[in-house]
């Protein structure tokens, strides 16, 4: 009997134990971040921010109730363009159904946006901000060259004619964002402000009497950053620790020691944190609390509609200025945002040092000296970058670089077949000449000449690609492409979706978006669905890790040309909290210099260069707008609502006095930074990449399958001893 007793007690205690386990890894699981959960945040308040407060101009008012309840203004409309654009959404472009963008709004309201720069440079380097991150150029906007406004607000005291260090904050970050340096009089003032000692030792004020103010603290942190200063300097490292010492119990933060939690000091500080490159993402690492990181801790704050809330005292309720403020920091990004316009503009020049003074072309492979190949692919990439090469700035001594592929065309096109004739024909095509006539040959004919029997434009011995581009040079000629070369096309997809390999299927969905072929839309989905599964951790594709910005400009092509927006959440991985996507990819391997090295010898690679032109200054779509896939849907059970998570707060915090009711009206403390776009998102395959477990699970890893084999362990050795002591028991009696 006492044996029987130790059996039975070890069982119930075994039972206990798994009990015990699986409520603490269901509680470990609660408080993480999956991507699919955070994706799905970023899309979600970017479309609420669209279809709740666009008003029918394209733009938005600041601190308003909804869409067309003011007129629009310049300052709302940046705040909501830099919420957008952090998620990757093109807001030069009209939300699906609307028929104005924000950036209309504000390119059709240049009075106001000249008045709204000239307020100071807080307002000027929001703008610039807001510019860069969507992509548009802030040196000619709406009649304005906004960098020489933001200059010329700089004063002599290192101020650029502000009151806050939150506004001189956006002002560095603007101004390190269009130059290769910031004043030192600029960041000096923003260091002076910085307090020196006590309990609020290494925060800054909001300029308006609040001492200790996160949100200024955070701005500050991420315009040191972006200016030079060093992470490990006297400066960010008393931020850094009023940061942790102000961090509240629930993983967020309040408008200022002694007041209750905010979305919108949270998101500040979670910019901060992320860029000090600090860990804000992981339920086990050094900014958690109780297993809450501060991004679980600002994700909480978001609604059922999408928006993120504040509350100041009635209860928590979505608001457009939290959203705002949250968007940026859900995404994991800080300021300045990555500018895609400022990378191609670099490369542009770096370009330009690659022009072959003799010949006025360019190499398409480093060191094999220049040929028509190369020209044709700088030429198109300077095209779509918006360069004019008709100007003096792109001439050398022969004349202008449509020019040097008309002599350089005979001898590469003798080397070749189709594929060579359509490189040079979309060249050709970019630089607004004539297919039919060009310097004497007519390209199109010419391609005629190569179609084989089966349909193959070029040899396909080794895939698609070459096939591809001859088919690519007839589609932008608006030349007829024989149906035989569309089946043969077809008929070469593998039954994974794909073409063998990225840059195959990246070109091969270039060509049948563009197709007029009711039967080419089967093909086309399960081409993305093959990117989607094929995506590595760092944003992009390529034959191995990490990606290739080759690869990945190619594959972007493709997802751009089928009406998508490989920028936008759907196109995005998740990778120590931040989401990244092909572009990040591509700025990522972007040399100091401009161009992309060359990976196999020394000096730049001119092939990966104007392929690094291409994919930034792509062109989609708005983005993803309606049908978010259901995997990508917030788990209600994965996290707590918002707005419980708010009702709690407010039951164990004092309603928030003046300081955090301030941040309710336009004052220049509470300048909205940029925040992703979010929309919903299209279908994504499963993933069976490598890297398919690295991008889809938090960075610390799968807690549920450690506490499953340590529950697993803990009741084989319980069992074990149950047996031990009921033999015991037996020959005992």
């Amino acid at each position: 009997m006492r044996g029987l007793r130790l059996l039975w007690g070890a069982v119930v205690a075994s039972f206990l134990l798994v009990v015990l386990f699986v409520a603490l890894r269901d509680a470990n699981a609660a408080s993480q971040v999956q991507p699919e959960r955070q994706r799905s945040a970023v899309a979600a308040a970017a479309e609420w921010l669209v279809v709740a407060h666009q008003n029918e101009d394209g733009g938005y008012t600041g601190f308003s109730t909804g869409a067309g309840q003011a007129p629009s203004d310049v300052g709302g409309t940046a705040d909501a363009i830099l919420a957008l654009a952090s998620a990757g959404y093109n807001v030069a472009a009209p939300y699906p159904g609307r028929e104005q963008s924000p950036i209309d709004f504000l390119q059709n309201s240049p009075e106001a946006v000249a008045a709204y720069a000239a307020e100071g440079g807080g307002a000027n380097g929001k703008l610039i901000l807001a510019l860069t991150a969507a992509a548009v150029d802030p040196r000619n906007f709406a009649g304005h060259d906004l960098t020489i406004s933001l200059t010329r607000h700089l004063s002599p005291t290192g101020q650029y004619n502000t009151v806050s260090p939150y506004e001189q904050g956006l002002a560095i970050l603007a101004q390190s964002t269009v130059s290769d340096a910031v004043p030192v009089q600029a960041t000096e003032w923003l260091l002076a402000t910085q307090a020196p000692d006590g309990e609020l030792n290494g925060s800054w004020d909001d300029g308006f009497g609040t001492m200790g103010n996160v949100d200024a603290t955070g701005m500050a942190v991420m315009a040191l950053i972006a200016a030079g200063e060093p992470v490990s300097g006297t400066a960010l490292t008393t931020a850094r620790a009023f940061l942790m010492e102000n961090q509240l119990e629930s993983g967020g933060w309040g408008y200022a020691p002694g007041l209750p939690e905010s979305a919108n000091s949270t998101a500040l500080a979670v910019q901060a944190l992320s860029a000090l490159g600090e860990d804000f993402y992981s339920p086990d690492g050094e900014w958690a609390v109780d297993g809450t990181s501060p991004l679980a801790a600002l994700l909480a704050w978001q609604g059922e509609s999408g928006a993120f809330q504040a509350d100041f005292g009635e209860g928590a309720a979505d608001d457009f200025f939290t959203t705002v403020q949250a968007l940026p920091a859900s995404t994991g990004r800080p300021y300045p945002l990555p500018s895609r316009l400022e990378a191609a503009r670099r490369a542009v020049s770096c370009l330009e040092t690659m022009q072959d003074p003799q010949s006025g072309g360019w190499e398409e492979f480093a060191g094999t000296g220049p040929n028509a190949g190369g020209t044709a692919r700088a030429i198109r990439a300077l095209a779509l970058y918006g360069a004019d090469i008709t100007s003096e700035e792109w001439s050398t001594d022969v004349g202008s670089p449509l020019d040097a592929l008309e002599a350089l065309a005979p001898t590469y096109l003798e080397e070749g077949r189709g594929g060579r004739v359509g490189v040079v024909m979309r060249g050709v095509t970019a630089a607004e000449a004539d297919v039919v006539d060009f310097g004497g040959l007519n390209l199109p004919i010419s391609m005629t000449r190569y179609l084989s029997p089966t349909g193959e434009y070029d040899n396909t011995g080794f895939g698609p690609f070459s096939h591809a581009e001859a088919m690519l040079g007839l589609l932008a000629a608006d030349q007829d492409v024989d149906p035989a070369a569309v089946e043969w096309l077809l008929s070469a997809q593998s039954d994974d979706g794909g073409w063998g390999s990225p840059d195959a299927t990246g070109i091969s969905l270039q060509v049948l978006a563009l197709l007029d072929n009711e039967e080419a839309t089967g093909s086309i989905e399960e081409a993305l669905d093959n990117l989607h599964a094929t995506q590595q951790a760092d944003g992009g594709w390529g034959f191995a890790f990490p990606s290739s910005v080759n690869s990945t400009a190619e594959v972007m092509q493709g997802v751009s040309a089928t009406g998508e927006n490989p920028y936008d959440p759907s196109w995005s991985v998740v990778t120590s909290g931040t989401l990244r996507n092909g572009a990040d990819l591509a700025m990522a391997q972007q040399g100091a210099n401009g161009c992309w090295p060359n990976l196999f010898g020394e000096g730049d690679d001119p092939f990966a260069t104007t392929d690094g032109i291409i994919l930034l200054s792509q062109e989609p779509p708005w983005g993803s707008a309606a049908g978010m896939d259901e995997a990508l849907q917030p788990d209600p059970t994965a996290e707590v609502t918002a707005t419980a998570t708010a009702e709690v707060v407010v039951q164990a915090t004092e309603v928030l006095p003046s300081p955090t009711a301030a941040q309710s009206t336009p004052t220049p403390e509470a300048t909205p930074e940029p925040t992703q776009e979010p929309a919903p998102i299209g279908t994504t395959a499963p993933d069976t990449s490598p890297t398919a477990a690295l991008r889809e699970a938090p960075e610390s890893g799968d807690p549920g399958s450690v506490f499953f084999w340590i529950v697993i362990a803990l009741v084989l050795l319980l069992i074990v001893l149950a047996v031990f002591h009921y033999m015991g028991g037996v020959t005992k009696s």
